[in-house]
C-alpha cells in the first residue's frame, strides 16, 4: 500500500534505489558498530551474496514496483501470494524433495483461484503484460531461496541484508541516471519534502527491505523454508483490506473468491503427511 501511494510521486526505480541508499545507511552503520570485522564478506562467500542481491532486491523489487504501478495492488499481491507454490516446485525438481497427491491438488487449485481473480485482467493486453512482471517478481524468489540456502549460517542475519541492500542500491544506480533527467530528480526530491511521502519511505525502507527480510532469514534458519513461506499467504488479505480502506479499491466477488482459492490451495501445498 505505502508503495502504491508513493509511485504517484516516485518513478519505481527511483523509489527502490532510496529504499536501499536509507536501509543501508541505516543498517551498515549498525552492523560496523556492533559486529566489526565479522561485518565483512568472505572472498569464497561474495558470489552467493551477488546472485543473492541480483534476485532480490535488483529483480524482485523492480518487477514487483513496475507491477504496482499499473495493477491494482490487491490483485498483485495475490500473485505475490503464490511464492509458497513455486518454491514447492523448486523443492520438487532442484532439492528432489517429495510431495503427495494432496500438495499437487493444492498447486492446481491455487491456480484455478488465480486464473478466476485475474481473468479480466488478462485480457486487457496493457494490464496483463504487468501482471506478468507481478509473476517475474514472484519467480525471482527462487533464485533468491537458492542463494540464500548457499550463505553460510555464520553471517548474522542484519549482516546478509545489508550487504543485500548495499549491492541492489549498486545495481540500481546506472537505472536511476537512465530514467531520470533534472526535471524529474528536482520533482521527486520536492516530493520528499511531503511529511507523508518521507514517513512512507522510511516505513518501507526499514521495515520492508530490512526488517523483513531480517525476519525472514531468523525464521527460515529454524523452522524451514517450507514453513516460514507459509506466511506470505496473509499478504494478499492485508493487502485487499488495507486497500479498500486506503487506496478505496474495489473488492469484486471475483477478487474475493480468487483469494480464498489461492490460499485455500497454499495451505494444501504446505500439508505434510504424518509419519506412519
Amino acid at each position: 500500500m505505502l508503495t502504491k501511494h508513493l509511485l504517484t510521486d516516485f518513478n519505481p526505480i527511483t523509489l527502490i534505489f532510496a529504499r536501499c541508499v536509507i536501509a543501508s545507511i541505516i543498517f551498515a552503520t549498525f552492523c560496523i558498530i556492533v559486529y566489526k570485522k565479522e561485518f565483512k564478506i568472505a572472498k569464497k562467500d561474495l558470489k552467493y551474496f551477488i546472485g543473492l542481491a541480483f534476485f532480490e532486491p535488483f529483480i524482485y523489487f523492480l518487477f514487483e514496483t513496475y507491477s504496482l504501478k499499473y495493477c491494482d495492488a490487491s490483485m498483485v499481491s495475490v500473485i505475490i501470494a503464490t511464492i509458497p507454490l513455486f518454491v514447492a516446485l523448486m523443492a520438487v525438481f532442484i532439492f528432489k524433495e517429495k510431495l503427495s497427491k494432496l500438495n499437487f491438488f493444492g498447486i492446481a487449485l491455487s491456480i484455478s483461484g488465480i486464473v478466476i481473480m485475474l481473468w479480466h485482467s488478462f485480457i486487457n493486453s496493457e494490464v496483463s503484460f504487468y501482471i506478468f512482471l507481478a509473476f517475474g517478481a514472484v519467480f525471482s524468489t527462487i533464485g533468491y531461496n537458492y542463494f540464500l540456502r548457499k550463505i553460510p549460517i555464520t553471517y548474522s542475519p542484519i549482516v546478509v541484508i545489508t550487504w543485500q541492500n548495499i549491492l541492489g542500491l549498486i545495481a540500481f544506480l546506472p537505472l536511476v541516471f537512465f530514467v531520470n533527467n533534472g526535471e524529474s530528480i528536482a520533482f521527486q526530491y520536492h516530493a520528499l519534502g511531503n511529511m507523508q511521502n518521507l514517513s512512507f519511505l522510511l516505513m518501507l525502507s526499514i521495515f520492508c527491505s530490512a526488517i523483513a527480510f531480517i525476519l525472514y532469514i531468523g525464521a527460515m534458519r529454524v523452522l524451514g523454508l517450507a514453513r516460514t513461506n507459509i506466511f506470505v499467504n496473509l499478504i494478499p488479505v492485508m493487502t485487499v483490506v488495507i486497500a479498500f480502506y486506503v487506496l478505496n479499491e474495489e473488492i469484486t466477488v471475483s477478487k474475493v473468491l480468487g483469494i480464498i482459492i489461492v490460499i485455500g490451495g497454499i495451505f494444501l501445498v504446505q500439508h505434510k503427511r504424518k509419519a506412519g
